[in-house]
């Protein structure tokens, strides 16, 4: 990938983690990377910690074989009026969250490779999973992965079920926050001060993670292994049972899809 040219729009948060990821990993040679946001402080601030380029908007979007647009949704109508003179040949990467491929290509005026991605808040310490979906046009689907390589993990799946990407993974840090502060709250009722409580909580959710990640069991399985007969796992999953935890949490995650769908089709 080392002769590819890659233009980000866009050095927000997320914007910067993807380009920290791509330096800090090798992918590309942050000689090969221009940034461009209209706050300037914010792309000269991101140039000046990667050694990456600060241009203006025209110099990313024609010196760049793949252009990432990191912009707020709202943003990408004025930015597409902007850019769509200068598209050519680039593959567009957009991250923008309920921007379909469709909504871009009539905002850009012309049939250009794009691809839609879904990282998600993991991305900024190196461990996001990033969703992808792609047009017919598409060639470079194996130069992308390995661009969001660079802050986790990557999947390639249908634009069709972004939504449900966007209720599971992209909205699921908040939901294990959620969880998080019920526990540490537990834990202080229980009769643990709070700096012990939030300790044993992020330690016992990380490490879980981590075993379940590299476990070969399913997580019913390992659940079945800590939860002895008559034991005190077994009375907390009791509880859940009968408050039908999972049911809500399925519920929860239905309606945050649901919610996608309306804001993908302009109805929110």
């Amino acid at each position: 990938m080392n002769n590819i040219t890659l233009g980000v729009i866009g050095c927000g948060n997320m914007g910067s983690a993807i380009v920290r990821g791509i330096v800090n990993k090798n992918i590309l040679n942050p000689d090969n990377i221009c940034l461009y946001d209209k706050i300037e402080e914010k792309s000269a601030n991101l140039a000046g910690g990667t050694g990456c380029s600060q241009c203006d908007l025209s110099q990313t979007v024609r010196g760049s074989d793949v252009l990432l647009i990191a912009v707020k949704p709202q943003d990408f109508g004025s930015l597409a009026g902007d850019i769509s003179a200068d598209i050519t040949r680039q593959l567009i990467i957009s991250i923008m969250a309920g921007v379909t491929i469709e909504d871009i290509t009539k905002s850009i005026g012309t049939e250009v490779p794009i691809v839609r991605a879904m990282p998600n808040l993991a991305a900024f310490v190196g461990e996001g999973m990033t969703c992808i979906s792609c047009n017919s046009m598409v060639s470079m689907k194996e130069e992308t992965k390995h661009i969001f390589s660079g802050i986790g993990k990557v999947l390639e799946v249908k634009e069709s079920s972004m939504d449900a990407v966007t209720a599971l993974s992209g909205n699921g840090p908040a939901y294990l926050f959620y969880l998080a502060q019920a526990m540490l709250e537990a834990g202080i009722e229980a009769g643990l001060d709070e700096l012990t409580s939030g300790e044993l909580v992020v330690q016992t959710l990380y490490g879980s993670a981590k075993f379940l990640a590299g476990s070969e069991d399913s997580a019913e399985e390992l659940i079945k292994k800590v939860a002895s007969r008559g034991g005190t796992t077994e009375a907390a999953l009791s509880v859940f049972k009968e408050k039908d935890l999972k049911g809500i949490i399925k519920t929860a995650v239905i309606k945050a899809k649901e919610r996608s769908q309306a804001m993908s089709e302009g109805k929110a």
